[in-house]
Protein backbone atom coordinates (compact mmCIF):
# COMPACT_ATOMS: atom_id res chain seq x y z
CA UNK A 1 0.00 0.00 0.00
CA UNK A 2 1.43 3.37 -1.04
CA UNK A 3 2.34 5.76 1.72
CA UNK A 4 2.59 9.51 2.06
CA UNK A 5 6.17 10.69 2.34
CA UNK A 6 8.03 13.79 3.41
CA UNK A 7 10.66 13.17 0.72
CA UNK A 8 10.83 10.70 -2.18
CA UNK A 9 13.23 7.75 -2.16
CA UNK A 10 14.63 6.19 -5.33
CA UNK A 11 16.11 2.72 -5.83
CA UNK A 12 18.88 1.62 -8.17
CA UNK A 13 18.22 -2.01 -8.98
CA UNK A 14 21.73 -2.71 -10.25
CA UNK A 15 23.63 -1.39 -7.22
CA UNK A 16 20.78 -2.08 -4.77
CA UNK A 17 21.19 1.35 -3.24
CA UNK A 18 18.33 3.56 -2.03
CA UNK A 19 18.81 7.33 -2.29
CA UNK A 20 17.09 10.40 -0.96
CA UNK A 21 16.44 13.22 -3.42
CA UNK A 22 19.53 15.12 -4.58
CA UNK A 23 20.41 18.07 -2.42
CA UNK A 24 22.25 21.13 -3.68
CA UNK A 25 24.28 22.85 -0.94
CA UNK A 26 22.85 26.08 0.47
CA UNK A 27 26.34 27.30 1.31
CA UNK A 28 29.87 26.87 0.01
CA UNK A 29 30.89 23.40 1.26
CA UNK A 30 34.11 24.93 2.60
CA UNK A 31 32.33 27.71 4.48
CA UNK A 32 32.54 27.65 8.28
CA UNK A 33 29.47 27.26 10.47
CA UNK A 34 30.60 30.48 12.15
CA UNK A 35 30.40 32.45 8.91
CA UNK A 36 26.93 31.05 8.18
CA UNK A 37 25.66 31.98 11.66
CA UNK A 38 27.35 35.41 11.56
CA UNK A 39 25.82 36.46 8.24
CA UNK A 40 22.37 35.06 9.04
CA UNK A 41 22.22 36.97 12.33
CA UNK A 42 23.47 40.13 10.63
CA UNK A 43 20.69 39.98 8.03
CA UNK A 44 17.84 39.91 10.58
CA UNK A 45 19.19 41.76 13.63
CA UNK A 46 15.86 42.43 15.35
CA UNK A 47 14.55 38.85 15.11
CA UNK A 48 14.18 37.16 18.51
CA UNK A 49 15.92 33.78 18.37
CA UNK A 50 16.00 32.73 22.02
CA UNK A 51 13.52 32.93 24.89
CA UNK A 52 14.50 31.69 28.35
CA UNK A 53 11.34 30.41 30.01
CA UNK A 54 12.94 30.34 33.46
CA UNK A 55 13.78 34.05 33.67
CA UNK A 56 11.87 35.52 30.75
CA UNK A 57 14.97 36.85 28.97
CA UNK A 58 14.77 37.28 25.21
CA UNK A 59 17.77 37.46 22.90
CA UNK A 60 17.69 38.92 19.38
CA UNK A 61 20.02 38.07 16.52
CA UNK A 62 21.93 41.31 17.10
CA UNK A 63 22.39 40.50 20.79
CA UNK A 64 23.35 36.90 20.04
CA UNK A 65 26.00 38.02 17.55
CA UNK A 66 27.37 40.57 20.02
CA UNK A 67 27.60 38.07 22.87
CA UNK A 68 29.19 35.45 20.62
CA UNK A 69 31.71 37.95 19.25
CA UNK A 70 32.88 38.92 22.74
CA UNK A 71 33.28 35.27 23.71
CA UNK A 72 35.12 34.54 20.45
CA UNK A 73 37.55 37.37 21.22
CA UNK A 74 38.21 35.69 24.58
CA UNK A 75 38.97 32.37 22.85
CA UNK A 76 41.30 34.22 20.49
CA UNK A 77 43.02 35.91 23.44
CA UNK A 78 43.57 32.47 24.99
CA UNK A 79 45.22 31.42 21.70
CA UNK A 80 42.74 28.63 20.98
CA UNK A 81 42.72 27.35 17.40
CA UNK A 82 40.97 24.70 15.33
CA UNK A 83 43.35 22.15 16.86
CA UNK A 84 42.07 22.79 20.40
CA UNK A 85 38.80 21.85 22.12
CA UNK A 86 36.41 23.73 24.41
CA UNK A 87 34.54 21.59 26.95
CA UNK A 88 30.91 22.43 27.79
CA UNK A 89 28.90 20.70 30.51
CA UNK A 90 25.98 22.37 32.23
CA UNK A 91 22.27 22.97 32.51
CA UNK A 92 20.35 24.74 29.76
CA UNK A 93 20.99 28.47 30.12
CA UNK A 94 20.98 31.70 28.11
CA UNK A 95 24.70 31.81 27.40
CA UNK A 96 25.06 28.32 25.91
CA UNK A 97 23.97 29.36 22.40
CA UNK A 98 26.31 32.40 22.30
CA UNK A 99 29.13 30.19 23.60
CA UNK A 100 28.88 27.53 20.91
CA UNK A 101 28.47 30.28 18.31
CA UNK A 102 31.72 31.82 19.60
CA UNK A 103 33.43 28.46 19.16
CA UNK A 104 32.22 28.35 15.56
CA UNK A 105 33.40 31.96 15.00
CA UNK A 106 36.87 30.94 16.23
CA UNK A 107 36.71 27.55 14.43
CA UNK A 108 37.49 25.84 17.74
CA UNK A 109 35.47 22.63 18.22
CA UNK A 110 33.44 22.27 21.40
CA UNK A 111 32.76 18.99 23.20
CA UNK A 112 29.45 18.82 25.04
CA UNK A 113 28.71 16.06 27.56
CA UNK A 114 25.48 15.33 29.46
CA UNK A 115 25.52 16.02 33.19
CA UNK A 116 23.46 12.90 33.91
CA UNK A 117 26.33 10.62 32.96
CA UNK A 118 28.41 9.05 35.71
CA UNK A 119 31.74 10.52 36.84
CA UNK A 120 33.79 7.73 35.24
CA UNK A 121 32.01 8.25 31.91
CA UNK A 122 32.47 12.03 31.96
CA UNK A 123 36.14 11.59 32.78
CA UNK A 124 36.65 9.04 30.01
CA UNK A 125 34.96 11.26 27.43
CA UNK A 126 36.88 14.40 28.28
CA UNK A 127 40.14 12.45 28.52
CA UNK A 128 39.70 11.74 24.80
CA UNK A 129 39.52 15.44 23.86
CA UNK A 130 41.31 17.17 26.79
CA UNK A 131 39.62 20.59 26.49
CA UNK A 132 41.89 23.57 27.16
CA UNK A 133 38.97 25.50 28.67
CA UNK A 134 36.01 23.97 30.54
CA UNK A 135 32.72 25.85 30.79
CA UNK A 136 30.54 24.48 33.61
CA UNK A 137 28.05 25.60 36.27
CA UNK A 138 29.12 26.70 39.73
CA UNK A 139 27.18 23.78 41.25
CA UNK A 140 29.37 21.28 39.35
CA UNK A 141 32.71 23.09 39.43
CA UNK A 142 34.42 20.95 42.08
CA UNK A 143 33.16 17.74 40.47
CA UNK A 144 34.32 18.69 36.96
CA UNK A 145 37.61 20.03 38.31
CA UNK A 146 38.25 16.63 39.89
CA UNK A 147 37.51 14.58 36.76
CA UNK A 148 39.70 16.83 34.57
CA UNK A 149 42.62 17.24 36.99
CA UNK A 150 44.98 15.19 34.81
CA UNK A 151 45.34 18.03 32.31
CA UNK A 152 44.21 21.03 34.46
CA UNK A 153 42.13 23.07 32.00
CA UNK A 154 41.10 26.66 32.64
CA UNK A 155 37.55 27.07 33.99
CA UNK A 156 34.77 29.51 33.18
CA UNK A 157 31.49 29.40 35.13
CA UNK A 158 28.25 29.41 33.10
CA UNK A 159 25.70 29.88 35.90
CA UNK A 160 26.30 30.95 39.48
CA UNK A 161 29.62 32.16 40.90
CA UNK A 162 32.76 30.53 42.29
CA UNK A 163 35.20 32.74 44.14
CA UNK A 164 38.42 33.18 42.21
CA UNK A 165 37.05 31.59 39.01
CA UNK A 166 36.11 33.55 35.88
CA UNK A 167 32.39 33.86 35.16
CA UNK A 168 31.13 33.95 31.59
CA UNK A 169 29.57 37.33 32.39
CA UNK A 170 33.08 38.66 33.06
CA UNK A 171 33.86 37.97 29.40
CA UNK A 172 30.91 39.91 28.00
CA UNK A 173 32.14 43.45 28.54
CA UNK A 174 32.15 45.74 25.46
CA UNK A 175 35.36 45.95 23.42
CA UNK A 176 36.55 48.09 20.52
CA UNK A 177 37.52 45.00 18.50
CA UNK A 178 33.97 43.64 18.39
CA UNK A 179 32.88 46.35 15.93
CA UNK A 180 35.35 45.08 13.31
CA UNK A 181 35.23 41.38 14.10
CA UNK A 182 34.85 38.73 11.40
CA UNK A 183 34.71 34.96 12.00
CA UNK A 184 37.89 33.06 11.16
CA UNK A 185 37.99 31.13 7.88
CA UNK A 186 38.51 27.38 8.02
CA UNK A 187 42.16 26.39 8.20
CA UNK A 188 41.61 23.27 6.08
CA UNK A 189 38.18 22.84 4.45
CA UNK A 190 34.57 21.96 5.21
CA UNK A 191 35.60 18.55 6.53
CA UNK A 192 37.26 20.28 9.48
CA UNK A 193 35.81 19.28 12.88
CA UNK A 194 33.14 21.74 14.05
CA UNK A 195 31.87 20.06 17.21
CA UNK A 196 32.03 16.87 19.25
CA UNK A 197 28.95 15.22 20.72
CA UNK A 198 28.56 11.97 22.62
CA UNK A 199 27.13 8.70 21.46
CA UNK A 200 26.97 5.36 23.24
CA UNK A 201 27.99 3.46 20.13
CA UNK A 202 26.94 -0.12 19.53
CA UNK A 203 28.47 -1.50 22.72
CA UNK A 204 30.58 -0.35 25.62
CA UNK A 205 30.85 3.20 26.94
CA UNK A 206 29.85 6.39 25.07
CA UNK A 207 32.17 7.69 22.36
CA UNK A 208 33.11 11.22 21.31
CA UNK A 209 31.67 11.77 17.82
CA UNK A 210 33.34 14.43 15.66
CA UNK A 211 31.08 16.29 13.21
CA UNK A 212 32.27 18.54 10.39
CA UNK A 213 31.37 22.09 9.37
CA UNK A 214 30.02 20.73 6.08
CA UNK A 215 27.74 18.35 7.98
CA UNK A 216 26.21 21.18 10.03
CA UNK A 217 25.65 23.58 7.12
CA UNK A 218 23.66 20.86 5.29
CA UNK A 219 20.85 20.92 7.90
CA UNK A 220 17.54 20.99 6.03
CA UNK A 221 15.39 24.17 6.28
CA UNK A 222 12.12 22.65 7.51
CA UNK A 223 11.07 25.88 9.25
CA UNK A 224 11.12 29.66 8.92
CA UNK A 225 11.41 32.84 11.00
CA UNK A 226 7.73 32.77 11.99
CA UNK A 227 8.14 29.43 13.78
CA UNK A 228 8.64 28.84 17.50
CA UNK A 229 10.55 25.68 18.44
CA UNK A 230 10.20 23.94 21.81
CA UNK A 231 12.21 20.98 23.09
CA UNK A 232 13.71 19.74 26.33
CA UNK A 233 16.75 18.32 24.51
CA UNK A 234 19.97 19.77 25.90
CA UNK A 235 23.16 20.73 24.08
CA UNK A 236 24.62 17.32 24.95
CA UNK A 237 22.13 15.65 22.58
CA UNK A 238 22.28 15.95 18.79
CA UNK A 239 18.66 17.16 18.71
CA UNK A 240 19.48 19.88 21.23
CA UNK A 241 22.34 21.16 19.10
CA UNK A 242 20.39 20.90 15.84
CA UNK A 243 17.55 23.05 17.19
CA UNK A 244 20.08 25.74 18.17
CA UNK A 245 21.64 25.60 14.70
CA UNK A 246 18.22 25.84 13.03
CA UNK A 247 17.35 28.79 15.23
CA UNK A 248 20.45 30.75 14.25
CA UNK A 249 20.58 29.81 10.55
CA UNK A 250 16.90 30.38 9.82
CA UNK A 251 15.90 32.92 12.47
CA UNK A 252 13.56 30.58 14.35
CA UNK A 253 12.57 31.47 17.91
CA UNK A 254 13.72 28.75 20.30
CA UNK A 255 12.25 28.49 23.80
CA UNK A 256 14.68 27.06 26.36
CA UNK A 257 14.12 25.94 29.92
CA UNK A 258 16.14 24.26 32.65
CA UNK A 259 14.61 21.23 34.31
CA UNK A 260 13.23 17.77 33.54
CA UNK A 261 10.45 17.20 31.04
CA UNK A 262 6.98 17.51 32.56
CA UNK A 263 4.01 17.05 30.23
CA UNK A 264 1.73 19.48 32.05
CA UNK A 265 4.35 22.24 32.11
CA UNK A 266 5.25 21.50 28.50
CA UNK A 267 1.64 21.93 27.39
CA UNK A 268 1.52 25.21 29.29
CA UNK A 269 4.62 26.42 27.40
CA UNK A 270 3.16 25.29 24.07
CA UNK A 271 0.20 27.57 24.69
CA UNK A 272 2.15 30.44 26.27
CA UNK A 273 4.63 30.78 23.40
CA UNK A 274 2.35 29.62 20.56
CA UNK A 275 4.85 26.90 19.71
CA UNK A 276 4.70 25.65 16.14
CA UNK A 277 7.45 22.99 16.20
CA UNK A 278 8.17 20.38 18.88
CA UNK A 279 11.15 18.01 19.06
CA UNK A 280 10.44 15.05 21.33
CA UNK A 281 11.73 11.63 22.32
CA UNK A 282 9.29 8.69 22.15
CA UNK A 283 8.64 8.54 25.91
CA UNK A 284 7.99 12.29 26.02
CA UNK A 285 5.55 11.90 23.13
CA UNK A 286 3.70 9.18 25.00
CA UNK A 287 3.34 11.32 28.13
CA UNK A 288 2.40 14.45 26.17
CA UNK A 289 -0.25 12.86 23.94
CA UNK A 290 -1.84 10.97 26.84
CA UNK A 291 -2.00 13.88 29.27
CA UNK A 292 -5.51 15.06 30.25
CA UNK A 293 -4.61 18.59 29.08
CA UNK A 294 -3.66 17.35 25.60
CA UNK A 295 -6.51 18.75 23.52
CA UNK A 296 -7.07 20.05 20.01
CA UNK A 297 -7.25 23.56 21.43
CA UNK A 298 -3.94 23.24 23.32
CA UNK A 299 -2.16 21.98 20.19
CA UNK A 300 -3.92 24.24 17.68
CA UNK A 301 -0.80 26.20 16.66
CA UNK A 302 1.47 23.19 16.17
CA UNK A 303 2.71 22.70 12.63
CA UNK A 304 5.40 20.01 12.93
CA UNK A 305 6.34 17.49 15.64
CA UNK A 306 9.63 15.62 15.24
CA UNK A 307 9.94 12.40 17.24
CA UNK A 308 13.34 10.76 17.32
CA UNK A 309 15.48 8.62 19.59
CA UNK A 310 13.82 5.22 19.59
CA UNK A 311 10.79 3.06 18.94
CA UNK A 312 7.25 4.45 19.26
CA UNK A 313 3.96 2.63 18.71
CA UNK A 314 1.81 3.45 15.70
CA UNK A 315 -1.26 3.70 17.97
CA UNK A 316 0.30 6.61 19.87
CA UNK A 317 1.12 8.39 16.61
CA UNK A 318 -2.41 7.81 15.31
CA UNK A 319 -3.91 9.19 18.51
CA UNK A 320 -1.70 12.27 18.30
CA UNK A 321 -2.70 12.80 14.68
CA UNK A 322 -6.38 12.67 15.69
CA UNK A 323 -5.71 15.56 18.09
CA UNK A 324 -3.69 17.55 15.54
CA UNK A 325 -5.11 17.05 12.08
CA UNK A 326 -3.29 20.17 10.87
CA UNK A 327 0.09 19.04 12.20
CA UNK A 328 2.78 16.98 10.49
CA UNK A 329 3.87 14.30 12.96
CA UNK A 330 7.28 13.04 11.87
CA UNK A 331 8.72 9.85 13.33
CA UNK A 332 12.40 10.00 12.44
CA UNK A 333 15.34 7.62 12.53
CA UNK A 334 18.70 9.23 13.15
CA UNK A 335 21.91 8.98 15.12
CA UNK A 336 24.56 11.31 16.52
CA UNK A 337 26.98 9.98 13.91
CA UNK A 338 24.72 10.61 10.92
CA UNK A 339 22.04 13.11 11.81
CA UNK A 340 18.51 12.43 10.56
CA UNK A 341 18.39 9.47 8.17
CA UNK A 342 14.71 8.77 7.47
CA UNK A 343 11.31 10.24 8.28
CA UNK A 344 7.84 8.71 8.42
CA UNK A 345 4.75 10.94 8.24
CA UNK A 346 2.16 8.29 7.33
CA UNK A 347 0.76 6.58 10.41
CA UNK A 348 -2.44 5.24 8.85
CA UNK A 349 -1.48 1.61 8.21
CA UNK A 350 -1.62 0.08 11.71
CA UNK A 351 2.00 -1.00 11.36
CA UNK A 352 3.13 -3.77 13.64
CA UNK A 353 6.69 -3.11 12.49
CA UNK A 354 9.01 -0.20 13.23
CA UNK A 355 8.44 1.78 10.03
CA UNK A 356 10.77 4.79 10.09
CA UNK A 357 9.93 6.04 6.62
CA UNK A 358 11.86 7.30 3.64
CA UNK A 359 15.33 8.73 3.25
CA UNK A 360 16.27 12.36 3.86
CA UNK A 361 17.73 14.35 0.94
CA UNK A 362 21.43 13.82 0.32
CA UNK A 363 21.52 10.44 2.11
CA UNK A 364 21.90 6.91 0.73
CA UNK A 365 21.18 3.50 2.27
CA UNK A 366 21.93 -0.08 1.46
CA UNK A 367 21.15 -3.31 3.28
CA UNK A 368 23.84 -5.99 3.41
CA UNK A 369 23.99 -9.62 4.50
CA UNK A 370 26.69 -11.22 6.67
CA UNK A 371 28.99 -11.55 3.63
CA UNK A 372 28.65 -7.88 2.69
CA UNK A 373 26.36 -8.47 -0.29
CA UNK A 374 23.77 -5.77 -1.02
CA UNK A 375 20.21 -7.02 -0.54
CA UNK A 376 17.02 -6.13 -2.47
CA UNK A 377 13.64 -5.09 -1.07
CA UNK A 378 12.18 -6.98 1.91
CA UNK A 379 15.42 -8.76 2.88
CA UNK A 380 16.68 -8.17 6.43
CA UNK A 381 20.31 -7.18 6.89
CA UNK A 382 22.57 -4.55 8.39
CA UNK A 383 21.69 -0.96 7.51
CA UNK A 384 24.57 1.01 5.95
CA UNK A 385 24.39 4.79 5.67
CA UNK A 386 26.12 7.29 3.38
CA UNK A 387 25.62 10.81 4.79
CA UNK A 388 26.82 12.59 1.65
CA UNK A 389 29.88 14.11 3.30
CA UNK A 390 33.02 12.88 5.02
CA UNK A 391 32.35 11.31 8.42
CA UNK A 392 34.92 12.39 11.01
CA UNK A 393 34.61 9.31 13.22
CA UNK A 394 35.24 8.81 16.93
CA UNK A 395 37.85 11.01 18.58
CA UNK A 396 40.81 9.02 19.85
CA UNK A 397 39.30 5.70 18.79
CA UNK A 398 40.77 4.86 15.40
CA UNK A 399 39.90 1.16 15.61
CA UNK A 400 36.24 1.87 16.40
CA UNK A 401 36.09 4.40 13.57
CA UNK A 402 37.56 1.91 11.11
CA UNK A 403 35.14 -0.79 12.24
CA UNK A 404 32.15 1.54 11.84
CA UNK A 405 33.16 3.09 8.51
CA UNK A 406 33.55 0.63 5.65
CA UNK A 407 34.18 1.90 2.12
CA UNK A 408 32.55 5.22 2.97
CA UNK A 409 29.43 3.62 4.50
CA UNK A 410 28.58 3.98 8.18
CA UNK A 411 27.51 0.74 9.88
CA UNK A 412 26.03 1.25 13.35
CA UNK A 413 24.77 -2.30 13.73
CA UNK A 414 21.08 -1.67 13.07
CA UNK A 415 19.16 -4.47 11.37
CA UNK A 416 16.35 -3.70 8.96
CA UNK A 417 14.94 -3.90 5.47
CA UNK A 418 13.33 -1.62 2.89
CA UNK A 419 9.77 -2.52 1.95
CA UNK A 420 8.06 -2.21 -1.43
CA UNK A 421 7.16 1.44 -0.71
CA UNK A 422 10.84 2.26 -0.09
CA UNK A 423 10.25 2.72 3.63
CA UNK A 424 12.98 1.57 6.02
CA UNK A 425 11.77 -0.98 8.57
CA UNK A 426 14.02 -1.43 11.61
CA UNK A 427 13.73 -4.91 13.10
CA UNK A 428 16.27 -4.78 15.91
CA UNK A 429 18.13 -2.26 18.02
CA UNK A 430 21.79 -1.37 17.73
CA UNK A 431 24.08 -4.17 18.83
CA UNK A 432 23.30 -4.57 22.51
CA UNK A 433 22.55 -0.85 22.94
CA UNK A 434 19.37 0.04 24.81
CA UNK A 435 17.70 3.34 25.65
CA UNK A 436 15.35 4.29 28.49
CA UNK A 437 13.93 7.83 28.84
CA UNK A 438 16.43 9.08 26.22
CA UNK A 439 19.40 7.66 28.19
CA UNK A 440 21.58 4.97 26.66
CA UNK A 441 22.72 1.96 28.63
CA UNK A 442 24.34 -1.32 27.71
CA UNK A 443 23.15 -4.61 29.21
CA UNK A 444 26.63 -5.97 29.90
CA UNK A 445 27.15 -3.49 32.72
CA UNK A 446 23.98 -4.63 34.50
CA UNK A 447 24.85 -8.29 33.88
CA UNK A 448 28.22 -7.82 35.57
CA UNK A 449 26.52 -6.26 38.59
CA UNK A 450 24.09 -9.19 38.85
CA UNK A 451 27.00 -11.62 38.53
CA UNK A 452 28.52 -10.15 41.70
CA UNK A 453 25.91 -12.07 43.68
CA UNK A 454 27.33 -15.43 44.82
CA UNK A 455 23.98 -17.15 44.23
CA UNK A 456 24.02 -16.27 40.50
CA UNK A 457 25.56 -18.48 37.81
CA UNK A 458 24.76 -16.36 34.76
CA UNK A 459 22.51 -13.54 33.61
CA UNK A 460 21.29 -11.91 30.43
CA UNK A 461 19.73 -8.44 30.39
CA UNK A 462 17.26 -7.52 27.66
CA UNK A 463 15.23 -4.44 26.82
CA UNK A 464 11.46 -4.89 26.97
CA UNK A 465 9.46 -2.43 24.88
CA UNK A 466 7.74 0.14 27.10
CA UNK A 467 5.49 2.43 25.00
CA UNK A 468 6.22 5.30 27.39
CA UNK A 469 9.94 5.17 28.07
CA UNK A 470 11.65 2.83 25.60
CA UNK A 471 13.71 -0.19 26.63
CA UNK A 472 12.85 -1.24 30.19
CA UNK A 473 15.60 -3.57 31.41
CA UNK A 474 14.69 -7.10 32.45
CA UNK A 475 17.02 -9.92 33.48
CA UNK A 476 17.03 -13.65 32.81
CA UNK A 477 19.01 -15.23 35.65
CA UNK A 478 20.38 -18.73 36.25
CA UNK A 479 20.77 -19.22 39.98
CA UNK A 480 22.98 -21.76 41.68
CA UNK A 481 21.16 -24.97 42.65
CA UNK A 482 19.94 -24.99 46.21
CA UNK A 483 20.12 -21.21 46.70
CA UNK A 484 17.11 -19.19 47.78
CA UNK A 485 17.85 -15.85 46.13
CA UNK A 486 14.71 -13.93 45.14
CA UNK A 487 13.86 -11.71 42.20
CA UNK A 488 13.54 -8.72 44.53
CA UNK A 489 16.99 -9.33 46.00
CA UNK A 490 18.52 -9.03 42.53
CA UNK A 491 16.48 -5.92 41.73
CA UNK A 492 17.60 -4.31 44.99
CA UNK A 493 21.25 -5.24 44.40
CA UNK A 494 21.23 -3.53 41.00
CA UNK A 495 19.52 -0.48 42.51
CA UNK A 496 22.22 -0.21 45.17
CA UNK A 497 25.09 -0.57 42.71
CA UNK A 498 23.72 1.51 39.82
CA UNK A 499 22.07 4.62 41.17
CA UNK A 500 20.77 6.09 37.90
CA UNK A 501 17.11 5.39 37.13
CA UNK A 502 17.56 4.29 33.51
CA UNK A 503 19.77 1.31 34.48
CA UNK A 504 17.23 -0.23 36.86
CA UNK A 505 15.47 -3.55 36.24
CA UNK A 506 12.13 -1.93 35.46
CA UNK A 507 10.85 -5.13 33.79
CA UNK A 508 11.94 -7.34 36.67
CA UNK A 509 13.77 -10.68 36.88
CA UNK A 510 12.89 -14.12 35.51
CA UNK A 511 14.70 -17.28 36.67
CA UNK A 512 15.62 -19.79 33.94
CA UNK A 513 17.60 -23.03 33.68
CA UNK A 514 19.55 -22.04 30.55
CA UNK A 515 20.29 -18.97 28.45
CA UNK A 516 20.10 -18.97 24.64
CA UNK A 517 23.63 -18.95 23.20
CA UNK A 518 25.31 -19.63 19.87
CA UNK A 519 28.02 -22.22 19.31
CA UNK A 520 30.68 -19.74 20.39
CA UNK A 521 28.97 -19.19 23.74
CA UNK A 522 27.76 -15.71 22.83
CA UNK A 523 24.43 -14.67 24.31
CA UNK A 524 21.63 -14.44 21.76
CA UNK A 525 19.81 -11.40 23.06
CA UNK A 526 16.97 -11.47 20.55
CA UNK A 527 16.09 -15.02 21.60
CA UNK A 528 16.61 -14.15 25.26
CA UNK A 529 14.11 -11.33 24.89
CA UNK A 530 11.51 -13.76 23.56
CA UNK A 531 12.17 -16.10 26.50
CA UNK A 532 11.63 -13.20 28.89
CA UNK A 533 8.41 -12.14 27.15
CA UNK A 534 7.03 -15.70 27.36
CA UNK A 535 7.68 -15.58 31.10
CA UNK A 536 5.45 -12.51 31.34
CA UNK A 537 2.47 -14.29 29.84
Amino acid sequence: MATRALYPTSYDEESRIWSGMSKAPFYDPDCSVGAVFFNAMKNWPSQTVLINHNDGRKVTNAEMRQLATRLALYLKKEKLTHNDVVGIIGVTSTYLAPLITACFFNTTPFHSVALNKEASTIKALYTLTKPKIMFCDAADYEFIKEVTKEWTPKFVILTGRVEGVTSIEDLLKPTVEEHFYQPLPLAVNGDQTALILCSSGTSGPPKAVALSHKHVTRIAPFCNSSDVILTSATLAWATGFITIAISLIYGVQKVIFDGPFNAEEFISMIKQYNATILVLSPWQTYELFNHPLATEEAFAKLRVIFITGGWISTKILQYGQSLMKQCLIVSSYGTTETGAITANIDHSHNDTVNNVGRIFPGMRLKIIDDEGNALPHNKVGEVLIDIGSKWKGYVGLAADTEETLKDGWINLGDLGYINDDNNLILVDRKKDLLKYKSNHYWPTEIELIIAELPEVLNACVVGIDDPRYGDAAGALVIKKPGTAITEQHIIDHVANRLVVEYKQLHSGVKFVDTLPMNTNGKLLRSEAKQVFLKGLN
